[in-house]
């Protein structure tokens, strides 16, 4: 009984997690990111996820992500032109953050859920991720605090590596 124990215990520890931390090397190594968001409503199962997947609410596109946390740029649906974001990174997460007057469009990639071998090395090829449009400034001097009040209201989604090679 206990040598199967310790053998389950090795196997476990041998498997890459299917949920990951975001790893920031990796979004700067892949530089660009598509991501795709839904109504939080219709987003509660696969099957719904399944079904919408042809028919995002949100898409984005978060270009030049470098180790400069400023560096990032975004460009979304429903509004024109290529804007400035900052990045935090967190526990519960990678934070993108757009300055929008008095509010803030925040959006968070929560951990790896995909993996594939590039250049001999496991790297991520789809985020889960989170994006909300707030008025909680406060996301630029405590992100996971922002992020954790204010999580149940954002839209669900995925982003994806723009050259998955």
């Amino acid at each position: 009984m206990l040598a199967r124990g310790i053998v389950a215990a090795l196997a476990l520890t041998c498997l890459r997690p299917v949920f990951a931390a975001v790893a920031i090397d990796q979004l700067v190594d892949a530089r660009d990111i598509v991501c795709e968001f839904y109504n939080v409503d219709d987003w509660a199962t696969a099957e719904a996820r399944f079904v919408m997947r042809d028919r995002s609410d949100l898409l984005m596109v978060i270009a030049n992500i470098r180790r400069d946390p400023d560096s990032a740029r975004v460009v979304s649906s429903g509004i024109p032109g290529a804007r400035r974001l900052q990045r935090y990174d967190g526990d519960t997460g990678v934070h993108f953050v757009e300055d929008r007057s008095e509010s803030v469009v925040v959006t968070t990639l929560l951990a790896c859920e995909d993996w594939k071998k590039k250049l001999g090395r496991d790297v991520c090829s789809r985020y889960s991720a989170v994006n909300a449009w707030h008025f909680d400034t406060s996301v630029h001097q405590d992100a996971d605090k922002a992020f954790r009040k204010l999580s149940g209201s954002s839209y669900r989604g995925v982003c994806e590596p723009w050259n998955p090679e």
